[in-house]
């Protein structure tokens, strides 16, 4: 598989990279034979976080024996001095290793977030700390903020940085791709398949859905993506995606114009189920019902059986108190009120 540097690390990765945020999903038994296969297949580079459930205690059960065949990558919820030196140690210990490769601030998404990492004894003063003890060694940072993600790029602070890139999501073109060459940080992507969702995905009006092939070539043809991560759950799922990668060949132009055009007629905006914005503290299952409101639209179920799917929640937006404590953590900036009164107009007919 093709290599190549990430920024100003100096790091040497693999195209595709083992992204662990759906390994918690699996069982122990199958979660080590994932991540095993996947450094058999000679991908160098695995992706986990704090906050992925016990993604890295299961990579750590391979780590204790096969670290040096691999860079290591993770990250902290606590954006505080405090509490990123207290999840550097936590992370360590769960990986079984003395040394992480790259660490990050995790989802500095708002301006509340932004100003925890870079305040004077903030998260990235414990980072550099930590770089300087050996315990990491190279600051990054992840965001789905386009604006603080080039602000943090710009303040010269940082080395890479994990954004979000797919078909129909592609304002990073826009935003930061030639600021991050310019200041050589790293890009790696997440959710080059939406969480599953892109899979399941059709444009109004049409019966086409992407290939997995074809989501990671796309982002495999963008020559300032040095590595694109990929979350599976099983050995077969690696399987599939090294394969594509090693047989890869660039997108002729018409190849990618149509994958581009496809994408734009999915539509920006929607919800990859990701699980950001829960819990809800009025039991409303948003990810949930944003699921069922999108299949309903866009894979042509009949109506009565999304109606008789809604009319199973126990919550809904009838009973949101308008908090807005969801839309603050939905990495999309979706306006997840307005969904689910749209989702609750259109279900909630009578079956």
């Amino acid at each position: 598989m093709e290599v190549r540097t990430l920024g100003k690390t100096g790091v040497d990765v693999t195209r595709i990279g083992f992204g662990g945020m759906t390994i918690p999903n699996v069982g122990v038994e199958q979660a080590v034979a994932t991540v095993n296969k996947t450094i058999d297949l000679g991908v160098n580079f695995l992706d986990t976080a704090r906050a992925y459930g016990d993604s890295e205690h299961k990579i750590g059960r391979v780590m204790k024996t096969r670290r040096s065949e691999v860079h290591l990558s993770s990250r902290s919820p606590d954006l505080t001095y405090e509490g990123m030196k207290k999840t550097i140690d936590d992370s360590l210990a769960a990986l079984q290793t003395d040394y992480i490769d790259l660490y990050e601030p995790h989802d500095v998404s708002t301006t509340e977030k932004y100003e925890q990492v870079m305040a004077k004894n903030g998260g990235l003063k414990a980072l550099q700390e930590a770089k300087s003890e050996g315990k990491i060694g190279h600051i990054g940072f992840t965001s789905h903020n386009w604006y603080l993600t080039a602000k943090m790029i710009r303040s010269g602070e940082f080395e890479a940085a994990l954004i979000t890139y797919n078909i129909a999501n592609r304002q990073a073109e826009d935003e930061v791709l030639d600021l991050a060459e310019q200041h050589d940080v790293g890009l790696f992507v997440m959710k080059v398949l939406g969480c599953g969702q892109l899979l399941q995905l059709t444009p109004p009006g049409e019966d086409r859905k992407p290939t997995v092939a074809e989501c990671l070539r796309f982002a495999l043809s963008n020559p300032k993506l040095p590595m694109i991560l990929t979350g599976v759950n099983s050995p077969e799922e690696i399987e599939q995606n090294v394969c594509i990668a090693e047989s890869y060949k660039p997108l002729s132009d018409k190849e990618e114009q149509d994958l581009r055009d496809f994408g734009d007629r999915l539509g920006r905006g929607y919800c990859y189920g990701c699980d950001y914005c829960m819990p809800c503290e009025q039991g409303i299952d948003i990810p949930g019902i944003l699921r069922l409101f999108q299949y309903q639209e866009r894979i042509d179920w009949e109506w009565p059986q999304g109606r008789q799917a809604y009319a199973e929640f126990s919550a809904t937006i009838e009973d949101c108190v308008d908090c807005e404590e969801c839309e603050e953590r939905c990495p999309q900036n979706l306006p997840v009120r307005e969904l689910l009164r749209k989702a609750h107009d259109k279900l909630s007919k009578p079956v």
